[in-house]
């Protein structure tokens, strides 16, 4: 009984045996080739992902040249002197700056005039309490040409690059700067030589067109005369550190600076500079830079008249030869643009200090005998600015400035007769230009002036300035 199930599940063992051998063996085989699949699903994914990192890395690499080509050329045109017509920070199409490259060299005219009010006889003026570094000029009433601007500028070779600014004012032609110098210098080193604006300061540096205000400030002005130039050589550096670091200085002959006339006997070597900045970013919306600075010439003087002496003292003429004058200083420049972008909304703050030393020969008649004997004076000045442009096309400023009345160290027998004025000259100046291009600015600026004794004078000026031609960067 028991036998033919056992034969029958000895048959069923038989067949089924291969059978289970055969399923397991396919199951085996299903798991291998989904291995295999998966392994070249993840090596294609991987190879993919490699592809990708190699274009992001090309491309980044491609970013980067391009943005150091940038920063190079951005920084050998702000290394070169700039003839803009104005500073706005919009700018309106490219076309001026493509014709640019289509001249050797590249020709730019700047016209510049003006509508000037005065309170007060602008030509009986002066500062009470102070001799001049140069002329402190405040213009003529009513309509009048200011001074107007040729520059020729291109680079000769891969070595030297050179410019030269011609002002024409009242019928006449003066050579403001023209210098040679080499942008391509290596370990960040530049030579300049010619006339040139000293790299002194913030404002000496800048033409009257670039300027956020019709004039210059009341102690660059008075101490330095406008601009303070030289021929001369330059020598600056540029440190390769994160920030910007520079280190320069100049040796040669002021131009008509402290006073005219007279030649030097020392073989055109009569004064030196030496100056530093530092800067850089602070963020994305932030820039910065501080400046110091030294100068020391000599008075280039064949008896230079103090008028405010004669003014304040009744004097027949008081006069001033001989000496050196010794100036220094120092200057902070501050922007502000959202997230960099200076196109719809900037600010701009520049604060500067100067102290100048002054000795010489004082040849007077005060005290009703002609006199002679040593005089020093020493006198400082500062200003402090804003710009806020607030509109693309839009600017408005505030400038306040003031100078010192100092102290001065006379002789044995000229003491008591020349003191201090006891007064401090300020000035108070708003200004709000409309600029349709880089190219074009329109001005009204108020002043109101209080820097000559027992005298506040009010004026008012409408200046425009227009740019044709090609023209180089902005300095920062």
């Amino acid at each position: 009984m028991f036998e033919p199930r056992l034969a029958a599940a000895a048959l069923l063992l038989a067949v089924g045996a291969p059978t289970g051998a055969l399923a397991q063996d396919d199951t085996e085989l299903e798991a291998i080739r989904r291995q295999i699949e998966d392994l070249r699903n993840n090596y294609e994914n991987a190879i993919r992902a490699l592809e990708q990192r190699l274009q992001d890395a090309e491309a980044t690499a491609a970013r980067a040249q391009a943005s150091t080509a940038l920063v190079q050329e951005q920084a050998q045109a702000a290394a070169r002197p700039a003839t803009p017509a104005a500073d706005p920070a919009v700018q309106r199409g490219n076309a001026p700056a493509a014709q640019q490259s289509a001249f050797n060299p590249g020709i730019s005219l700047i016209l510049q005039g003006s509508y000037r009010h005065f309170g007060e006889d602008p030509g009986e003026r002066g500062v009470t309490g102070y001799i001049p570094g140069g002329d402190y000029d405040l213009g003529e009433r009513g309509f009048s040409l200011d001074e107007s601007e040729i520059t020729v500028s291109a680079s000769i070779d891969h070595l030297f690059y050179g410019q030269a600014t011609l002002a024409l004012e009242d019928g006449g032609i003066e050579v403001e700067e023209a210098f040679v110098q080499t942008p391509a210098l290596d370990h960040g080193l530049t030579v300049k030589f010619g006339r040139f604006f000293s790299g002194i300061g913030y404002e000496n540096q800048q033409h009257p067109h670039t300027r956020d205000f019709l004039d210059p400030s009341l102690a660059q002005n008075v101490l330095l005369g406008g601009n303070f130039a030289m021929d001369a050589l330059q020598v600056s550096w540029i440190a390769p550190l994160p920030i910007m670091v520079e280190i320069g200085g100049e040796i040669g002959m002021p131009v008509e600076f402290p006073f005219e006339d007279s030649d030097s006997s020392k073989n055109g070597i009569t004064g030196g500079t030496v100056f530093a900045r530092v800067g850089g970013d602070i963020g994305l919306s932030h820039s910065y830079r501080i400046g110091g600075w030294l100068m020391r010439a000599e008075n280039r003087a064949g008896n230079a008249p103090i008028l405010d002496f004669d003014e304040r003292f009744d004097t027949g003429s008081s006069t001033l030869s001989d000496g050196h004058t010794r100036m220094w200083g120092l200057n902070l420049v501050y922007k502000w643009a959202p997230e960099g972008n200076a196109q719809y909304r900037n600010f701009k703050l520049v604060a500067e200090w100067y102290q100048r030393r002054l000795d010489g020969v004082l040849d007077t008649d005060l005290g009703g005998a002609l006199d002679s004997g040593s005089f020093e004076a020493t006198q400082s000045g500062w200003y402090l600015q804003g710009v806020f442009q607030f509109l693309p096309q839009w600017r408005v400023g505030l400038r306040f400035d003031q100078l010192d009345e100092g102290s001065y160290d006379l002789a044995s027998n000229l003491n008591g007769l020349v003191e201090p004025a006891g007064f401090t000259p300020r000035r108070w100046s708003a200004m709000l230009d409309w600029n349709p291009s880089e190219y074009s600015r329109i001005r009204l600026q108020y002043t109101r002036d209080r820097t000559q004794e027992r005298l506040t004078d009010d004026q008012i000026f409408l200046q425009y300035i227009f740019s044709l031609g090609a023209h180089g960067g902005h300095r920062f």
